[in-house]
């Protein structure tokens, strides 16, 4: 399959969508698309000083590193951290993104969580998705012949958000461990902005999932429940 999973942010896949990743490329055959639709140009709150470009230089980088460790690729769509717009050029452009990369299967953020560009992110998706093989929407790159299934990762810390399918990520724990530490500008910026790193909160929602789910660590998804983005079959890893 060629999965694209789509976030805010450069760790937001990381966070929520990696451990289901990396289950994929256990089974190989998989290509993966890892996109985000901000540059990260605010995530440097342990130190204001810093120019917007140069850590927007340094989270494309992170996140880059990470689809390669895939085996994959990283695209930024280059919008403003924080400042992330749903607009008709988005659109279009994440459904050329959507069409040259064959999507079979997308992943993105839900549509209630903590920050307004994870909202706007999936407000973004779930429109291109379906303009994806829509014939009169032209792009760089042909329709789609099928809109992808579509899947909502889980909201930050799990509020107001119930999901309905668990990907048992236990036995590539580690191994997202040691990609999410490939996130270095970030160790630093969830420290000094609410007191914990990327794997501390991973890990307390991995194990969470995996009560819920009878497992040691899981990631938890929902299908986007609107046609066409519904597909029949076992999507899952």
């Amino acid at each position: 399959m060629n999965i694209v999973a789509i976030g805010a942010h450069q760790d937001d896949i990381e966070i929520h969508c990696l451990g289901t990743l990396l289950r994929y490329q256990q089974q190989g055959g998989h290509t993966f698309t890892n996109v985000t639709i901000s540059n990260g140009d605010k995530g440097a709150q342990f130190d204001t000083s810093i120019p917007y470009a140069e850590i927007a230089k340094t989270r494309i980088g992170e996140a880059t590193k990470v689809a390669e460790a895939l085996g994959g690729r990283y695209i930024c769509m280059g919008q403003s951290d924080e400042y992330i717009r749903d607009t008709d050029e988005a659109r279009n452009q994440l459904v050329d993104i959507l069409r040259e990369a064959k999507a079979d299967i997308v992943f993105t953020h839900p549509p209630v969580d903590y920050n307004t560009d994870h909202i706007t992110t999936s407000q973004i998706v779930f429109h291109a998705v379906m303009l994806s093989n829509v014939k009169t929407i032209f792009t760089d790159h042909e329709p789609l012949p099928e809109t992808p299934a579509t899947f909502y990762m889980d909201s930050t810390a799990g509020f107001e958000w119930q999901p309905s399918h668990y990907v048992d990520i236990t036995p590539v724990w580690e191994k997202k461990v040691e990609l999410l530490n490939l996130h270095e500008s970030q160790m630093q910026n969830m420290l000094k902005f609410g007191g914990w790193d990327l794997v501390k909160f991973s890990r307390i929602m991995g194990q969470f999932r995996g009560l819920q789910s009878k497992v040691e660590y899981a990631e938890a998804f929902k299908p986007v429940l609107a046609w066409p983005r519904v597909r029949a079959g076992n999507w899952l890893p």
